[in-house]
């Protein structure tokens, strides 16, 4: 694992977010451990038939579902972003709340795509396809889309 993931586990970012209502006005992020799911859902399959760039194709590829427990205890709403660390790369990616039981906690499904293309790493372990299925990722909360 390179130095710098490790570094990264070990720090928190500290920011300020400036709310209303019940929610503090200040809030520590740590980025957490998950393990990533990356496959096929069946409106990527639908959105194929409009082409790989079609909108239906994009936005499926471009959202990280997230269980509804993580989501809570993160203090995540659909909508916000996150960013995704492997030891083979990174991604900015906007966020969504997993159908209730479809997703236990402490792991993460993205469909395939460019996305999570850029978490995986090159060696195919002479079969032709990278290691793609239960990836160690970090995630950390972005206060905004970078």
């Amino acid at each position: 694992m390179p130095k710098s993931i490790g570094k990264a586990r070990s720090r928190a970012c500290v920011f300020l977010h400036v709310v209303t209502g019940s929610l503090p006005f200040w809030q520590i992020v740590m980025a957490e451990n998950f393990i990533l799911i990356p496959g096929r859902t069946s409106k990527q399959g639908v959105g194929i038939s409009e082409g790989k760039f079609g909108e239906t194709y994009i936005q499926e590829i471009t959202l990280l579902q997230v269980s509804p427990e993580d989501m809570e205890r993160l203090g995540l709403e659909p909508g916000d972003w996150v960013r995704l660390t492997s030891a083979d790369g990174q991604v900015d990616v906007e966020v969504k709340a997993a159908k209730a039981g479809e997703l236990p906690t402490g792991l993460l499904f993205i469909p395939y795509g460019d996305l999570s293309s850029q978490l995986m790493g090159g060696e195919t372990h002479g079969s032709g396809m990278p290691t793609s299925k239960g990836l160690d990722v970090e995630l950390e909360r972005l206060d905004e889309k970078q």
